[in-house]
């Protein structure tokens, strides 16, 4: 069965239930941000905007990237997702870009220096991805320590320099 396509997030609450948590990734085949909750796809979107989120790499997943070298979902964002207008009374400024590349980075950082930067959370995440590209803002982060990174990972994770991909 096909799966709903809307625009906004708004619109993404008409097929989920808004008070269950979602996990969204970047649908590289769609072209566009798939939500799901539990185990099923409920629909796909050009942007969503989530509440209370945590950004989430399973290590089983990223390493069966970098093994195979074809990419696989196992890169989250777990949220609510909100009306984009309840965002809008965020500053402006207080917004972050945060990336995740399987093949130079362990874990969602920010995508401008310091690379260091691993995120661990944030208050809001604004998720847009259309035909030509996407991206990721996040309000209000909270980062990994490196003691985190390190039991999580179980190994040092040094600076990152990598670009954007």
């Amino acid at each position: 069965m096909k799966k709903p396509r809307v625009q906004k997030s708004h619109e993404v609450l008409d097929h989920i239930d808004p008070t269950k948590k979602v996990r969204v990734y970047r649908n590289l085949h769609k072209k566009c941000v798939s939500v799901r909750q539990g185990s099923l796809v409920k629909c796909h979107a050009t942007n969503v905007v989530l509440k209370d989120c945590r950004f989430i790499v399973s290590e089983a997943g990223q390493k069966r990237v970098r093994e195979e070298g074809k990419k696989n979902v196992h890169a989250f964002i777990e949220g609510y997702v909100v009306h984009a207008r309840e965002s809008l009374e965020l500053l402006d400024f207080g917004w972050n870009s945060v990336y995740y590349n399987p093949y130079e980075t362990d874990f969602w950082q920010l995508s401008q220096v310091p690379y260091d930067r691993y995120v661990d959370e944030a208050q809001w995440v604004d998720v847009w991805c259309d035909e030509v590209c996407g991206d990721v803002l996040a309000f209000n982060i909270k980062y990994r320590s490196e003691s985190n990174a390190l039991h999580e990972s179980g190994r040092l994770v040094g600076s990152q320099h990598g670009i954007h991909g």
